[in-house]
């Protein structure tokens, strides 16, 4: 059964996620995570985020991906030194301070993290309610209706 978007009115406007972390924390994963999922994101490059702005336009919520040096390091195989995951770190500063989830994706997968992000989101607007209340509503109808909503908004 398909629920008419019109049959739910969210707890509040939300939107597109701004991922933010250092590199190889799991922004693009996640954000093709969440687009299966009907949830709007984009992964920002920590070049973009000392920009003061940039997380207080139109609402934006940023998730904060964190994952340490060795992580980095044994998903990458970068040749970096840790100074310069450090530079990275600070570079992400002012996102950090805008954090609206911040998630360590150290011993996590790819799954597990877009699931505590889609769990956090739709506790944020109020789906996880329509959800229990319609259990019979599978993932891809939960996704049509997630980016049904943000695309009406």
């Amino acid at each position: 059964m398909i629920l008419p978007l019109e049959d739910f009115t969210p707890a509040s406007p939300i939107s597109p996620l701004v991922l933010v972390g250092v590199c190889a924390a799991g922004k693009s994963t996640l954000a093709h995570g969440l687009q299966v999922r009907g949830i709007q994101s984009r992964a920002v490059a920590q070049e973009h985020s000392q920009v003061p702005t940039l997380y207080r336009r139109s609402g934006n919520l940023v998730v904060l991906l964190v994952a340490d040096w060795g992580t980095v390091h044994r998903r990458r195989h970068l040749a970096w030194d840790p100074g310069f995951y450090r530079a990275e770190w600070e570079r992400i500063r002012l996102a950090r301070d805008e954090a609206a989830l911040v998630i360590h994706t150290d011993w996590l997968n790819p799954q597990q993290v877009a699931n505590r992000v889609t769990e956090w989101y739709d506790a944020r607007l109020g789906f996880d309610n329509v959800w229990r209340s319609r259990p019979e509503l599978a993932d891809a109808e939960q996704a049509r209706i997630r980016a049904q909503w943000q695309t009406a908004r």
